[in-house]
């Protein structure tokens, strides 16, 4: 067992391999992540450091091991489950997808190279990594983009070929796309190496300093750079004297023939050019005056997501698209605005300018939500049928989107919301149908957020409590007045695990999705007494739930017809003989069984054992 100095001392690794350098002003030093930043989801909690992104801290602590530990960083999906669930959300413009989707992200900081390699070291189920993307001076730059693949039950140390950039980083990004892995994927760590500048200065440890490689203030602008960007972007060539201007003008348009297409009318094309994404747009409008009028026109900018575009997003394109977007109905701006590449005031604007009729918005790990975003939501978007917030932090006005009267879907998963600011939303929207509140962790009366949803919100169908450490017994007993549940994640809710009498109470026969991770007190009676109610059973998650048998699950089997996933890792009762004889006799249902290492008889986790707060 590592000492607690040992511990302490890895987390700020770093190796100079002076004998490969080339440069005698440069040296090549590997370093592992000195700290994470930001990231989408993870499967641990903000009070412990179990499966949490903290885990890519230093230098690997399972590699070369393969399997299930908790001290790798685990993000919270896999496959396409997540997408086929009750809960799931549909693009905003399925057309300005990428190619390669991603679905998490992680961003960690390193100490300023030139980067050469980037090794990622993956513990359990590998291949989801599709994207690395390094931070310049004052913009993303993508050092690799590959498909996601699955590559089999085996470690691995992932080091594409990179782009050689001209300027130092210390900031990476890693994007994900889970869709083709069996199970949830872990990593370890990440490996960065690199040439360092010249002229560098020495520190007796690799602390982070964000002001010493990342000045908060903007860069200067060197000599004749600015020039160079003009011409470069041929900006030049439209600055001409108002004679001129006005000659250009009058000459007739000298664009490309548009052949057949003269002869339709605006609203055919604009029907076409509604399928069209944001960048193909932008180039519609620099065919000629014809294209260019009918490309700006405000009908095309209903729904707007500019998550694809999160790495080029700066406040000046909120200015731009204001002009457009006179009848914006949804607005997608998750991701975008990390390293004050967006400020608040200029989402405040467009809000006000364009977001009346706003109906949908999602800001997803955004950082320039603060308390004046929210107000100017609530002030100008009477009508916001959707809300997602996800991983937004340092707001404390919460409580003023109580003023919203129309909400169908709230996302709040690891927000600082509190408990009287979450129970005075939900009692002002009985409307509300899907709810996010899994690791808030400034929630400190789940039971009361649950007893307002059973007693206001009668069509709710999902509600995610995921994490949840004040959710007992009697709170989730009051969701027995919403008949129409489909979806219900109590996952790790460890003081909900004592009992699992409760699930007595789930009325209805429209459950589709339960999770009851780590729920130790459910046992087979507790699950026999829901199988009568759960005919459109889809999903069901057992992972870590001690007391069950394999007896249930041939009952849950043969009775849930409709049955695609079982997760029963960490069963204690179930052997890996039974899992293999179901996987034979039920090939249609994907049953999931973690473990810790080559020999699935290895003694499950103990975080698995006994519930704890930790």
């Amino acid at each position: 067992m590592q000492s607690a100095s040992d511990v302490i001392s890895s987390l700020f690794w770093l190796k100079d391999n002076s004998d490969i350098e080339e440069d005698p002003e440069q040296q090549i030093v590997e370093q592992f992540v000195q700290n994470v930043e930001d990231f989408s989801s993870q499967y641990g909690s903000e009070i412990s450091v179990s499966y949490t992104a903290f885990n890519l801290r230093g230098p690997p602590s399972n590699f070369p091991d393969y399997g299930d530990y908790p001290q790798a960083f685990v993000m919270r999906t896999y496959g396409t489950w997540w997408d086929e669930a009750p809960s799931a959300q549909e693009d905003y413009m399925p057309q300005n997808a990428s190619t390669i989707t991603s679905q998490d992200f992680v961003v960690s900081f390193e100490r300023a190279v030139y980067p050469l390699e980037v090794s990622v070291f993956e513990t359990y189920n590998p291949g989801a990594l599709v994207r690395i993307w390094a931070r310049g001076p004052t913009s993303w730059m993508l050092l690799w983009e590959g498909e996601p693949e699955y590559v089999g039950d085996r470690p691995r140390i992932f080091s594409p070929p990179i782009r050689q950039l001209n300027v130092p980083t210390r900031i990476l990004r890693l994007e994900f796309n889970h869709k083709l892995l069996p199970y949830y994927t872990e990593l370890d760590a990440v490996l960065l190496k690199g040439l360092q500048p010249p002229n560098f200065v020495k520190m007796k440890n690799n602390f982070a300093y964000p002001s010493l490689f990342y000045p908060k203030t903007q860069a200067a602008v060197e000599k004749g750079q600015l020039l160079n960007k003009i011409i470069a972007s041929n900006l030049h060539e439209s600055v001409a004297s108002r004679m001129n201007m006005q000659r250009i003008q009058a000459k007739p348009d000298t664009g490309p023939p548009l052949g057949d297409f003269q002869r339709l009318p605006d609203e055919t094309i604009l029907s076409v050019m509604k399928f069209l994404d944001m960048q193909s747009l932008c180039r519609c409008a620099q065919v000629n005056r014809h294209f260019n009028r009918l490309a700006y026109d405000s009908i095309l900018y209903r729904s707007i997501d500019l998550r694809p575009y999160w790495h080029c997003v700066q406040s000046q394109v909120l200015v731009t698209l204001s002009l457009r977007c006179k009848f914006l109905q949804k607005l997608d701006l998750s991701w975008c605005g990390s390293h004050r590449m967006i400020y608040s005031h200029y989402v405040v604007n467009f809000l006000k300018e364009s977001g009346t009729e706003l109906t949908h918005l999602r800001m997803n790990c955004c950082k320039f939500v603060d308390n004046a975003v929210l107000r100017t939501i609530v002030d100008i978007a009477p009508f916001l049928q959707e809300l997602c917030l996800r991983s937004v932090v340092g707001c404390t006005d919460w409580i003023c989107l109580a003023s919203l009267r129309n909400l169908r879907r709230l996302d709040l998963y690891r927000t600082d919301i509190n408990t009287a600011a979450a129970v005075n939303i939900i009692r002002f929207n009985p409307g509300l149908e899907h709810l996010n509140v899994g690791s808030c962790k400034m929630i400190s009366a789940m039971d009361e957020v649950a007893i307002a949803l059973g007693a206001n919100c009668p069509n709710l169908i999902s509600v995610d409590f995921w994490k949840s450490y004040s959710l007992t017994p009697n709170g989730i007993r009051a969701l027995g007045n919403c008949k129409k549940l489909q979806e219900l994640d109590v996952g790790w809710c460890l003081q909900a695990g004592g009992s699992g009498e409760w699930l007595a109470w789930l009325a209805g026969t429209e459950l589709r999705k339960l999770f009851l991770g780590a729920l130790r007190g459910v046992c087979d009676r507790d699950l026999r007494s829901l199988l009568p109610r759960a005919p459109k059973l889809t999903q069901l998650d057992l992972l870590g739930v001690r007391a069950v048998t394999s007896d249930v699950c041939d009952s849950i089997l043969a009775e849930c017809r409709e049955l695609r996933l079982l997760d029963v890792s960490f069963c204690d009762q179930i052997q890996e003989s039974q899992v293999l004889e179901w996987r034979e006799q039920y090939p249609h249902v994907n049953i999931k069984r973690s473990f810790q290492s080559a020999n699935l008889n290895t003694d499950p986790n103990p975080l698995f054992l006994a519930p704890s707060l930790e």
